[in-house]
């Protein structure tokens, strides 16, 4: 049984993503309701799917919204409406039977002679035929009254629609193939083709993010643990860069020592209206000594010693924004090299699907992004094996996706050109078929490479809005000769309402052109 699952207007492509992946059943229907931020666009139902499908499951699409609903058949998500297929309510006529009336007279007397009675059936006899001749001429009025009713709504349908014309153009498709290799670089200035490699102007995009997550930690030690953190560097001093080594000594205003755990070069300050605007970066220290008493709180300004007595020491300083953790003595509990394996895994492919999604998210909507055409690394990890009073340990971990993609309908423009030499006529596309191959990038070059395989129709321009301005006013015999002289239609047929209408409208919004 499918688990339906609700959004909210507010909700996000992610939120939607979200929900779906982590509802419990295989098979999900959404419900996404009109105007609804996660399915704004097609590229938003792409996502969806996209991210769904990988994680094997379904989906369906419940929607009282037409729009999202062509969105999510375009996407090829099964599309339905919630309230279609109801059974309708039914209104039966009502028909009120006329009254009769008892035109019988009776003759009670018994002394009445055969003149009276004749007499009164001759009144009786009159009765009826008023009664009959009365009826007829309401009928008759009726329906004079309802022709007349008729043949004006029909004329004024008549004088809003008419006159109407619907032209249809059968186009000539020209088939046309290409087999070849596709690579794809932000290098490549114009794009090109020939005969074995289409060569496309592409763009890269990277991003980074890091994230903490916390793990039960099975261990103990009795070693003792220094604390460590993160120090952001400032350099107020010049606008020259200066290199500080491994192991540099950062102090605290209670005299605690934490030095640097890898050289860096803090870059030069920049200097605004004569003004120096200080830099800064940051960098990772761990405590000159082991001990929970290393385990300090935020602060807000480091000095270094080495640089006391020269006037660099105001100029170069630190700023710890979160706490040093990790110093203790004694038997601990701690992580051990299994619990850290297997947190980093779980953790390494949180961060890359976070990035994935964040990625695309932030694409134009018009760049095509290949399946495999991105490239995920680990920048930096952090790890306080020392658990905390839940039995916890952390881990940081610092990563960068990086991604190369297109614009498909680049790639069009360049196959069709080509076409257009070889069929000796210009061509613009009718429809299409792509399939790429297995993706291999290289991020260093900037390059990504593929096999393509398209499949596509063709025709010569056509532009419906200026046909219709060139047909406007016509009679019927000029827009036959006009239809069969464009260039590239192999048939067309002219329909003109009412019928005795033989000249197309000059309003453009009552003439209607199906071009197939």
């Amino acid at each position: 049984m499918s688990k339906k699952i609700y959004l909210n207007k507010s909700d996000s492509v992610a939120s939607a993503i979200d929900k779906v992946i982590n509802a419990p059943d295989e098979e999900v229907v959404l419900y996404i309701p009109r105007d609804a931020e996660a399915a704004k666009t097609k590229r938003d139902i792409e996502l969806i799917k996209r991210e769904v499908e990988a994680s094997g499951k379904s989906i369906a699409i419940e929607s009282v919204d037409d729009e999202t609903l062509e969105l999510a058949a375009a996407s090829g998500i099964k599309a339905t409406n919630p309230f279609l297929g109801r059974s309708k309510n039914t209104v039966s006529d009502i028909i009120v039977a006329k009254p009769r009336r008892q035109m019988a007279n009776e003759v009670g007397e018994a002394g009445r002679t055969a003149v009276e009675k004749k007499a009164a059936r001759v009144r009786v006899g009159a009765v009826r035929s008023a009664h009959s001749s009365s009826a007829k001429g309401l009928k008759r009025t009726l329906i004079i009254v309802g022709l007349i009713a008729g043949l004006t709504v029909v004329a004024t349908l008549a004088l809003v629609a008419m006159p109407r014309v619907t032209v249809g153009l059968t186009l000539e498709k020209i088939q046309h193939g290409y087999i070849g290799a596709l690579q794809v670089s932000p290098s490549i200035e114009e794009s090109t083709v020939d005969d074995s490699m289409v060569k496309l102007r592409g763009i890269l995009s990277s991003k980074q993010k890091n994230i903490t997550e916390r793990y039960p930690a099975t261990g103990t030690d009795s070693v003792g643990r220094k604390a460590q953190g993160i120090i952001t560097i400032y350099n107020n001093f010049s606008t020259e860069p200066q290199a500080l080594v491994k192991s540099t000594r950062f102090e605290t205003p209670e005299g605690y020592i934490y030095r640097l755990d890898q050289g860096v070069t803090v870059p030069g300050a920049t200097s605004e209206g004569g003004v120096l605007v200080p830099s800064s970066m940051e960098a990772a220290v761990t405590a000159d000594q082991p001990g929970d008493k290393y385990n300090i709180d935020p602060v807000a300004k480091f000095t270094i010693p080495g640089f006391r007595g020269s006037s660099k020491f105001e100029g170069f300083y630190g700023e710890s924004k979160e706490a040093m953790r990790g110093g203790s003595t004694g038997e601990v509990e701690v992580a051990t090299d299994e619990d850290i394996e297997s947190a980093r895994a779980d953790i390494e492919q949180t961060l890359k699907e976070a990035l994935q999604a964040e990625i695309l998210m932030d694409m134009p909507e018009d760049i095509k992004i290949l399946e495999d055409a991105y490239d995920f690394i680990v920048v930096k990890e952090q790890i306080d094996e020392i658990a905390d009073e839940n039995g916890e340990f952390s881990i940081t971990l610092y990563g960068e996706i990086s991604l190369i993609g297109f614009d498909e309908d680049e790639l069009l423009t360049v196959l069709g050109k080509r076409f257009s030499e070889e069929s000796g006529k210009e061509l613009m596309n009718f429809s299409k078929k792509i399939e790429y191959g297995q993706v291999k990038i290289d991020l260093t070059a900037g390059v990504l490479d593929s096999a393509i395989n398209v499949e596509s129709e063709w025709i010569q321009p056509f532009n419906e809005d200026e046909f219709k301005q060139e047909i406007a006013g016509m009679t019927k015999n000029q827009l036959k000769e006009t239809v069969f002289s464009t260039p590239g239609v192999i048939r067309g047929e002219v329909k003109m309402w009412p019928f005795w209408v033989n000249k197309a409208p000059k309003d453009l919004d009552k003439i209607t052109v199906d071009a197939i």
